[in-house]
């Protein structure tokens, strides 16, 4: 089969067209199809060698979207040969062979049904993103009907998707923007539109919130940007009786420190988490997109549109790591196989 393998990190151009055996299935175990598979940055980062977990050589790649062709279980076949399904998460991609080839393993045990609303496409952009943004909500804020939440970078796959889950569950969302020049900002999002500085001097979420009269009244904030001045101008307004939680997913410093306003996040007696996004199980991952599916196919959650790109163009795969690994995409990008 065509997969796209590096044999050594370091470079995007380590990312080679190449023919390679197709899996064979273990028991518990179905093939998938790949027709499409989403690049994250921790993709790019797998081919930078930026992640220890990988070894190579590797095929990278964690969101898919396809068809099940093989079915290692005889049982499981009725419900499965056959079958649209998308998927993300685990080691795939970093120990083990990933999503950027023409077939791929899937655990029988975490297979879901592709939205009937989304192509391949689509569907492989968005996987990881919502189970990401699945455990923010439910699992490390915990967010309610009627709170007030803060998201630093809504216009991203993440912070986009958190917001619709908010939303969904009556919370009221607030979004910073770098620009609102050509962006549809979603129905029910309060938008902050941020000057092009980042000075820490100046104030401009804790500004904002204060003139729609909900400073200090903050419940969460979700941080998905990794710029120390939002982060610390976040902790400003956020509530100071001890109920407030900030979600951390990203520091973009090689060193991975990041300088937090230590004292003012004590004084508010606020809880700092950090996204792991393979905290879940494979069960529990299919909890989720199933649950993610059935919205899509209710109309309920929407994604944006993709940019794409075939496997067999080396290159722009490599520049469209490039740009993801640069922050400077402005739209996800698939690999069409």
């Amino acid at each position: 089969m065509n997969a796209l393998k590096i044999l050594e990190t370091g470079a995007f151009e380590n990312l080679r067209l190449s023919r390679v055996p197709k899996p064979t299935l273990a028991q518990g175990e179905a093939l998938v199809r790949v027709r499409a598979a989403g690049i994250n940055a921790s993709d790019a980062a797998c081919v930078k060698g930026l992640l220890p977990v990988t070894t190579v050589p590797r095929i990278p790649g964690r969101d898919f979207s396809g068809e099940v062709v093989e079915v290692s279980d005889d049982a499981a076949k009725s419900d499965w040969l056959g079958a649209e399904v998308w998927g993300t998460g685990g080691t795939v991609g970093f120990r083990s062979d990933g999503t950027f080839a023409e077939y791929v393993n899937v655990p029988i045990a975490k297979l879901s049904h592709k939205p009937k609303a989304l192509d391949h496409a689509r569907a492989a952009s968005v996987t990881l993103s919502w189970q990401c943004a699945w455990i923010i909500v439910e699992r490390l804020a915990e967010v309610k009907k009627g709170e007030n939440v803060l998201i630093l970078g809504v216009r991203g796959s993440i912070g986009s998707n958190v917001a619709q889950l908010c939303m969904d569950r009556g919370a009221k969302v607030l979004g910073t923007y770098r620009t609102l020049e050509g962006i549809t900002v979603p129905p029910g999002v309060m938008p902050i539109l941020l000057p092009s500085s980042t000075d820490p001097s100046t104030y401009p979420i804790r500004d904002a919130v204060t003139n729609l009269d909900l400073n200090d009244q903050i419940d969460v904030c979700v941080d998905c940007t990794g710029l120390e001045p939002l982060l610390n101008d976040a902790i400003l307004a956020m509530r100071s009786n001890g109920t407030g939680r900030m979600i951390v997913m990203a520091a973009h410093r090689p060193d991975g420190l990041v300088a937090v306003n230590f004292r003012t996040l004590y004084s508010k007696a606020l809880t700092l988490k950090g996204l792991n996004s393979n905290a879940l199980s494979p069960a529990e991952t299919k909890g989720v997109l199933d649950y993610v599916a059935e919205r899509f196919n209710q109309g309920i959650f929407k994604a944006a549109e993709v940019d794409k790109v075939p496997m067999e163009d080396e290159k722009a795969v490599q520049e469209a790591l490039a740009r993801v690994m640069a922050r400077s995409a402005t739209k996800r990008t698939v690999i069409l196989i």
